[in-house]
Parts: C-alpha cells; sequence; structure tokens
C-alpha cells in the first residue's frame, strides 16, 4: 500500500467518525476534540509521543506532500 493510498483511508475513517458524531448532535469542534481524546488514550504514550514529534517534521510533512502530489491532507480538507 502507499503512502497516499493508507492517508486516503485514515482520512477516510477519520470522516466517517466526525460525521456520525455530528449526525448525532455534535457540534464539529467538540467532535474533532472528542476524537482526538479518544485516539490519544487508545495508543500507548510512547507511540503517541512519537505521532506528535513526527507531525511537527517538516521534512516528513515535505517527503509525504510531495508523495501525495500536494498538501498534506487534513480532516477538515476532505
Amino acid at each position: 500500500m502507499s503512502v497516499t493510498e493508507g492517508m486516503n483511508i485514515i482520512d477516510s475513517a477519520l470522516n466517517l467518525a466526525l460525521g456520525d458524531l455530528e449526525n448525532h448532535g455534535m457540534n464539529i469542534d467538540d467532535a474533532q476534540i472528542a476524537l482526538l481524546v479518544r485516539l490519544s488514550s487508545l495508543v500507548p504514550e510512547d507511540v503517541f509521543n512519537v505521532a506528535r514529534l513526527l507531525r511537527d517534521d517538516a521534512e516528513l510533512l515535505t517527503a509525504m506532500s510531495s508523495q501525495e502530489g500536494g498538501a498534506v491532507p487534513t480532516i477538515s480538507e476532505s
């Protein structure tokens, strides 16, 4: 699986979860916060810390962006 395919699968899953929360009456800001809180509690702290470091790595973001042919997608862009 390519990086692009993996990111598309993750983005679709996150958008589906956010949409479901909105459909049940939660506003988008609260839904995003709830999703982040839940995700951060599902993974070990050291894995979460690695993800946080990678999120802030400009070189990695540039590499991902060039593989995808554009900007790194975010949940709100989909």
